[in-house]
């Protein structure tokens, strides 16, 4: 039986939150504008309508995560694609909600500022370092501007820093915790999302495949690791 009083202790990184708001104020305010089609969006806005119709069609430039993605945001918003993508500059009607059409892309470039503070002590970096390199992607403007648009840059982004970040968790872990291959999972589920989105986030696949080969040659010439327990 449980003994009394339960008592449950709550640490919060204040920084980490701080960081997390900002990241979100930067990329969701005023998010509608400008109400008129900006750049790519006039291509990714036409996968978007074929979705939110129920049109089949097969897209050769790229996998489908990535158009799935923007077409649940557009269906939050309750978009019905009856939108003519046809050039860019084209102003959206009354009818349609810009913000949920560009909600997913910004929400994705948010998380991504607190991935990298997390991501960087991980790395064993200090809370400075970890704080400084937050701050650059927080302030860098090229990614603001890509976040804030529909668009599916931030969107990779964000699957590759989740992936590197979910096994640098998932190495870290004691090995006698079961929660680290719940990391392990969402290394592999990140590393698919990244190459659903774009084929170019295969690298990031290789790449960690690489860093786990290294970090399993190391624990196999490691004497004082018994190989029975691991």
């Amino acid at each position: 039986m449980l003994g009394l009083p339960l008592v449950v202790r709550v640490e919060i990184n204040l920084l980490l939150v701080l960081l997390t708001l900002l990241a979100f104020w930067t990329r969701l305010s005023n998010l509608s504008y400008p109400r008129a089609v900006v750049f790519d969006e006039v291509y990714y806005g036409q996968f978007v309508s074929l979705y939110m119709k129920r049109v089949f069609f097969l897209d050769e430039s790229g996998p489908p995560l990535g158009h799935m993605v923007l077409a649940f945001g557009a269906y939050l918003g309750g978009f019905e694609g009856n939108f003519l993508w046809n050039r860019i500059g084209a102003e959206y009607p009354s009818g349609v909600c810009v913000w949920s059409l560009r909600l997913v892309p910004a929400v994705c470039g948010a998380l991504c500022v607190p991935l990298v503070y997390l991501l960087l002590l991980e790395l064993g970096c200090s809370h400075y370092a970890a704080l400084g390199g937050a701050l650059l992607l927080l302030l860098e403007n090229s990614l603001i501007v890509q976040s804030r648009f529909m668009l599916l840059e931030s969107v990779l982004i964000f699957f590759l820093l989740l992936s590197f970040f979910s096994y640098l968790r998932f190495h870290n872990s004691p090995s006698s915790s079961w929660s680290r291959y719940c990391w392990l999972l969402l290394t592999g589920a990140s590393c698919a999302g990244a190459v659903g989105v774009k084929y170019m986030g295969l690298f990031s696949y290789l790449l960690l495949l690489g860093v786990a080969s290294l970090h399993t040659w190391q624990l196999i010439g490691d004497r004082a690791v018994s190989h029975r327990t691991t």
